[in-house]
C-alpha cells in the first residue's frame, strides 16, 4: 500500500495543467489558423510507430524460422515416440517368448503351437527349437503350413548373449520374415526360435502418420520392415536414401534426400534400441514443410517495405512543418523581430498555439533566471555531498544506495534498477517492500521499528528480494543514522548487498552435515538427534536396523558406480515405502537404518517384511538385471519415560541384525535379552 505522500505525488501529476493565458490579439492578422502543437505531435507519433512495425516484422521472421526448427524437432519427436512404442512392443513380445522358453518343461509341437495361439500369432509364424551346427530345426510347432528355416548366425548369438536376439529381415518360401531367438535354460544349448511376418511383429507404424508424414521402419541393412501407406507394396524392398542416414552419424537424427523426381524430402529418424540397427523414418516433402512459412514472409517483406517508405515521407513532412515556427522563433529570440510577422519567405510559417505561449513566457523567464540560479547552485552543493557519499559507498562495495528518512519511506535508491530491473523511482516511499519476500516483511516491519527511531543502534539486516531475473536473493541491509536539529534522526544512508552466495553456502554445508551425499538421506548426526527428539514427545517406537544381502557381490561384478546407483536405487524405495512420521537413515555402506513410529511389536514387524520384500524385487542397473536382499534387525521401546539413548538402541538392533544374518538373510529378528547374553 502506498503511503500518503506517494498518494499525494500521483494525485497532484493527475492534476489538469493550468490553461495557458490567452494570446494576446496581433497587430496583424495571419492568413493562417492556428492548431495545437498535440495534431502535429499526434502525426510524428504515427511516423516513430513505424519502426515498431518493422522491428515487429523482422521478429515474425525469427518466429517464422523458429517454427522451421520447431517443425523438424517435432517430426524427430514422432519418429522417437513411435520408436519407445516399438522397442516396448518388441521388447514384450521378447520377454513372453523368454518366459515361455525359461519354464517350458516339455519339448512337443502342439505345445509350440499352444503358444502361438495364445499370444494370438497368426497362421504365417511359427515356433521352432533348435541348437548350434543344425541347418534345420529339431522341432517345429504342429500345425504349420511353412517350413522352419534357421538365418545363420542367430543361434550362435542368442546362446552368447542374455538378452533376446532378433534377427534382420530375410526372405522364406517368398515372404519376408523376422525371428527372436531366446535361449532355452533348461535345456541346455538350445535356442528357441520365433519366426513371423515385420507386419505382425512391427505394428506400431502402420497406418500412421503425422500431418501427410510418411513413416517407416528399416532393419539393419536398409529394408523396409514396416510402412504407414501401402505396406504390402514396399516391405522387403531396400531402402533408396539408407546411405545418407548413415552419413548422418548419430543414433536420432534429421537429413534431406532428393526423390526420383528431383524434388526433395526432408526425413527425421530414431535408431530402436535392442534390435540389430532397426530405424523408424518419418519423412515429408521440402516444398509441403517449407510451405508454411515462406509464403508469409514474402507478404512481410512486401508490407515491411510500403511502411518504411511511408514512415520516411511523413516523417519528413511532420518535421519539416514543425521546425518552420521553431526557426522563427529562434530567429526572433536573437534579433529581437516579431513572431507574427511572416517576413519575405514566400511560405507561410505555421501558427502553433504552443509556440506562442512559448515566446510570450521568454520575457518572464529571464526575470526568473537570477532566482533560479541561486537554486541551482544550492542544488549543486547537494549534488556534490551525495556524489561523495555515493563514491564513498560505491568503494565500499555496495550493490545498491538507499536512504530513509525516520518513518522508514525510502528518499532515494541509486542502483535500484540494476538490482530489481525497475526504475529507481519505483522504489521510492514504501516501494521497496513490495519486491520484498512476503515471509521477511513482517520480520523486517518490527526490526525497522525497533531501530529507525534510535539513532544510537546501526541497522544490519537481512531479507530476500526478488532480483530482476525474477529470483529471490538474500540482501543485507546496513545502514547509520544521519542527527538533524536537536539531534534527533534525520535520515538513514545505508548500503545494500548482495549477500545470496554466503546463505547458499551456509545452508548447504549445514544439510551435508546432517545428510549422505550419494543418496540425500538423513545421516547418523540427524538420526541422533531424532531419536532424542522422538523419545522426549513419543512413547512407542521401533528402531529397524538394514542390512543389504548380497551387496558386496554386485559391487564386484558390475563395479563401484552401479553399487552407488544401486544404493540410490534402495533409498528410493525406502522414501517410497515410509510415512511422513517415519525417519529412514544411511549410516554408511550398505547399512540403513529407520526410526518407526510404532505402536506395538506387530507394527514394527510388518514394516521389516514390506521392506525385505520391496528391496528384493530386482533391479535394472545398466542394462543388467540384479537382484539382492535385505536383513532387519528390530529393537522396541514401548512406554518410554525417560531420554532414549541412540548409542543403546543401535547396539541392541546391530545385535539383532547379526542374528537374522545368522538364520539365513531375508528376515527380520527383534532384539531381547538373550541375545545380548
Amino acid at each position: 500500500m502506498s503511503s500518503p505522500a506517494a498518494r499525494s505525488s500521483v494525485t497532484s501529476l493527475q492534476e489538469p495543467a493550468a490553461k495557458p493565458d490567452s494570446a494576446a490579439p496581433h497587430s496583424a492578422a495571419p492568413r493562417w489558423r492556428a492548431r495545437s502543437l498535440r495534431t502535429y505531435l499526434i502525426v510524428m507519433m504515427l511516423a516513430a510507430a513505424l519502426p515498431v512495425l518493422i522491428a515487429s516484422i523482422y521478429t515474425v521472421q525469427h518466429v517464422a524460422r523458429s517454427y522451421r526448427d520447431n517443425s523438424l524437432r517435432r517430426m524427430l519427436d514422432t519418429t522417437k515416440n513411435l520408436g519407445h512404442i516399438i522397442e516396448s512392443d518388441l521388447a514384450g513380445r521378447a520377454a513372453m517368448l523368454e518366459a515361455y522358453a525359461a519354464n517350458a518343461e516339455s519339448e512337443n509341437a502342439e505345445a509350440l503351437a499352444k503358444w502361438l495361439v495364445l499370444t494370438g500369432m497368426d497362421s504365417d509364424s511359427m515356433l521352432v527349437v533348435t541348437a548350434p551346427g543344425s541347418d534345420s530345426p529339431l522341432l517345429v510347432s504342429a500345425h504349420s503350413h511353412i517350413k522352419g528355416y534357421v538365418p545363420p548366425g542367430l543361434v550362435q548369438q542368442a546362446l552368447s548373449g542374455k538378452a533376446p536376439v532378433f534377427s534382420q529381415l530375410f526372405f522364406h518360401d517368398d515372404k519376408p520374415r523376422i525371428a527372436i531367438a531366446v535361449r532355452m535354460k533348461k535345456t541346455g544349448g538350445k535356442v528357441l526360435m520365433l519366426t513371423t511376418t515385420p507386419q505382425h511383429l512391427v505394428s506400431a507404424a502402420q497406418d500412421t502418420s503425422d500431418q501427410g508424414a510418411l513413416i517407416a521402419v528399416t532393419d539393419g541393412n536398409g529394408r523396409m520392415l514396416a510402412r504407414s501407406v501401402q505396406p504390402e507394396r514396399y516391405i522387403g524392398s531396400p531402402v533408396p536414401d539408407w546411405q545418407k542416414l548413415k552419413e548422418v552419424g548419430a543414433t536420432s537424427g534429421t537429413f534431406e534426400a532428393e526423390r526420383a523426381d528431383k524434388g526433395k524430402v526432408v526425413f527425421a529418424f530414431h535408431e530402436i534400441k535392442g534390435t540389430p540397427g532397426w530405424v523408424i523414418v518419418a519423412g515429408e516433402s521440402l516444398e509441403a514443410f517449407n510451405a508454411r512459412w515462406q509464403k508469409p514472409m514474402l507478404n512481410i517483406a512486401l508490407v515491411g517495405t510500403v511502411a518504411l517508405i511511408v514512415a520516411m515521407l511523413l516523417s519528413a513532412w511532420v518535421s519539416r512543418q514543425l521546425l518552420r515556427p521553431i526557426r522563427q522563433l529562434t530567429d526572433a529570440s536573437r534579433t529581437g523581430s516579431a513572431y507574427d510577422t511572416p517576413g519575405a519567405d514566400e511560405h507561410q510559417v505555421l501558427m502553433v498555439k504552443e509556440y506562442e505561449t512559448l515566446r510570450r513566457s521568454l520575457a518572464n523567464a529571464r526575470a526568473q533566471l537570477q532566482s533560479a540560479l541561486g537554486r541551482q547552485r544550492q542544488i549543486a552543493h547537494a549534488l556534490s555531498v551525495s556524489e561523495q557519499r555515493s563514491r564513498t559507498l560505491a568503494h565500499a562495495g555496495a550493490a545498491v544506495l538507499w536512504t530513509l528518512d525516520a518513518q522508514g519511506r525510502a528518499t532515494s535508491m541509486v542502483g535500484w534498477q540494476v538490482l530489481a530491473g525497475m526504475p529507481d523511482s519505483t522504489a521510492l516511499g514504501f516501494g521497496w517492500l513490495r519486491r520484498i519476500h512476503p515471509a521477511d516483511v513482517a520480520d523486517l516491519r518490527r526490526q525497522a521499528a525497533d531501530l529507525l527511531p534510535n539513532s544510537e543502534h546501526a541497522l544490519d539486516v537481512e531479507f530476500r528480494l526478488r532480483t530482476h531475473d525474477g529470483q529471490w536473493r538474500w540482501m543485507r541491509a546496513r545502514g547509520a543514522a544521519i542527527l538533524g536539529a536537536e539531534q534527533h534522526v534525520h535520515e538513514w544512508l545505508g548500503v545494500l548487498e548482495d549477500v545470496d552466495d554466503r546463505k547458499r553456502a551456509q545452508a548447504a554445508v549445514a544439510y551435508l552435515a546432517h545428510h549422505d551425499p550419494l543418496t540425500g538421506l538423513p545421516n547418523r548426526s540427524l538420526l541422533q538427534n531424532h531419536i532424542s527428539s522422538v523419545g522426549s514427545t513419543c512413547a512407542s517406537g521401533a528402531l529397524l536396523y538394514l542390512d543389504l544381502d548380497r551387496f558386496k557381490q554386485v559391487n564386484d561384478t558390475l563395479g563401484h558406480a552401479a553399487g552407488d546407483t544401486l544404493l540410490c536405487s534402495v533409498a528410493e524405495r525406502l522414501r517410497g515405502l515410509l510415512r511422513d512420521t517415519d525417519l529412514v537413515v544411511r549410516l554408511g555402506g550398505d547399512e540403513f537404518c529407520i526410526v518407526q513410529k510404532a505402536s506395538s511389536p506387530q507394527a514394527a514387524a510388518s514394516l521389516a517384511q514390506r521392506v525385505i520384500d520391496v528391496l528384493s524385487a530386482d533391479y535394472f542397473i545398466e542394462g543388467q538385471r540384479v537382484n539382492i536382499g535385505a536383513s532387519v534387525g528390530i529393537t522396541m521401546h514401548l512406554g518410554q519415560t525417560q531420554a532414549l539413548d541412540p548409542d543403546r538402541l543401535l547396539r541392541e538392533a546391530d545385535i539383532a541384525l547379526y542374528e537374522a544374518k545368522k538364520q539365513g538373510r531375508g528376515r527380520y529378528v527383534f532384539y531381547t535379552q538373550d541375545l545380548s547374553a
